[in-house]
């Protein structure tokens, strides 16, 4: 939804965005502030005004979350380059003392050992390593899933605060004019007493009000820095957004196909699992067929005598098959086989629960969008006009204002669920559907 503020800070004009619908309930009177556009403190008036795309481009690019994803990823190629590498050879060199009677000679000697891979090793660790840069490329693509759903969260929750506080400040504004107005009305009576009395009570209220909902909003404020990555010092501004989700939601059947295809999540579970069976294979393969090693010498010995010779080192597997190791792969494969198999049970029944909520909350909008905003417009005035003319006492006042603020809470509650829930059916499905 995208709301144009008037310029009198006591009225605003309300226009659905396309994706809703247009609706202009005409002049909002003082303390309507539904789900106007923000207004916000001289600090933060002086900051670069926030859209919801550049706060999701700020994330990706900031986001600490996603810096020790990208760190991570760039840890498992390193391992991916290493597992192709060969071992590398050893040389070893040295001299032999030798007591020949009537001489003392010293002789050289060299030797190249090469460990050599049988049984294609090389090729299931290089697979293996692969399979590990592919789940952790989902992890990281699934932490981006997890980042952009709290952004578009906080977004809209910093979006609600800021309209909170100028719904509390317009509504102690309001208290403390009505406060005044009893006063200076004269108190003549038991009656002008209560009225007094409690108008002041109200005008205390509403201040307190107000101050809860500038903390409020200052916590919102914290939540979205922190996700996209803000310096503690940057000040933070935000638009409402200007994509309003769609009014009909995606099919459910369609929906639970494109989750199932699109969850990195799910994705991951499945590469690791991978993964773990790959390291399985190496260390069954290791433990029945072990490397040999290739040695070449060479040594000059008592005069003019010279070896040559090679000889090859093959450990005998024994004792020690890696059948414990392998175990405890297999044991992890099969729990990351579980795991891939509970998020594909539980992501439909997540589907549904996000499309559900989301249906609800669209109603619960439309329905405030279309009725509540207009009504509350139109009995604003019929209370203003009444209070003029001193057809309303100021106890009935008190009463029909505090149902109106009440009120105002109540839309920006629902364009805040409306929005909560466009970001749940998101990152339940791992993309947009609209």
């Amino acid at each position: 939804m995208v709301p144009d503020l008037a310029a009198s800070s006591t009225t605003a004009r309300f226009r659905a965005s396309p994706g809703l619908g247009y609706i202009d309930p005409g002049v909002m009177r003082r303390g309507l502030i539904g789900v106007g556009a923000v207004v916000l403190s001289v600090a933060v008036a002086r900051a670069e005004t926030l859209t919801l795309t550049a706060a999701l481009a700020r994330a990706h690019r900031d986001s600490p979350e996603l810096a020790v994803a990208g760190a991570t990823l760039d840890a498992a190629r390193g391992r991916l380059t290493q597992a192709g590498v060969f071992k590398n050879p050893v040389l070893t060199s040295g001299a032999t003392r030798h007591r020949i009677p009537g001489a003392v000679n010293a002789e050289p000697h060299v030797s190249l050992d090469e460990e050599i891979e049988v049984g294609g090793q090389r090729g299931l660790r290089i697979g293996a390593a692969k399979h590990d840069v592919a789940r952790v490329e989902f992890e990281r693509a699934d932490h981006l899933r997890s980042v952009d759903a709290e952004v578009r969260r906080a977004f809209a929750g910093l979006v609600a605060a800021e309209r909170r506080r100028e719904l509390a400040r317009e509504g102690a504004r309001a208290a403390q004019h009505i406060a005044r107005a009893a006063v200076e009305h004269g108190i003549e009576s038991d009656s002008d007493r209560v009225d007094a009395d409690l108008s002041r009570l109200d005008a205390i209220k509403a201040d307190s009000d107000a101050m809860a909902a500038d903390t409020d909003a200052l916590r919102a404020r914290v939540r979205l820095a922190l996700v996209i990555g803000a310096s503690p010092d940057e000040p933070l501004s935000v638009a409402p957004p200007d994509d309003a989700p769609a009014t009909a939601p995606p099919s459910e059947d369609g929906a639970v196909a494109r989750a199932l295809a699109a969850r990195p999540d799910l994705a991951a579970a499945r590469a690791e699992r991978r993964r773990l069976d790959g390291e399985a294979d190496l260390t069954h393969r290791v433990g029945r067929i072990p490397n040999p090693t290739i040695r070449g010498y060479y040594s000059h010995e008592n005069g003019d005598e010279e070896l040559v010779g090679g000889e090859i080192e093959v450990p005998l597997p024994l004792f020690d098959r890696q059948a414990g190791a392998e175990a405890e792969l297999r044991g992890l494969a099969a729990a990351a086989a579980a795991e891939a198999s509970r998020l594909e049970r539980q992501i439909p029944r997540d589907v549904h629960t996000a499309l559900a909520h989301y249906r609800a909350a669209a109603v619960t909008w439309n329905r405030h969008r279309r009725e509540s905003l207009p009504t509350m417009a139109s009995a604003r005035a019929a209370l203003e006009r009444t209070l003029h003319d001193g057809r309303t006492g100021i106890i009935e006042v008190l009463v029909q204002q505090t149902r109106l603020r009440d009120l105002d809470g109540n839309v920006v509650a629902a364009w805040l669920d409306l929005r909560e829930a466009e970001a749940e059916v998101i990152e339940t499905i791992g993309e947009s559907p609209w």
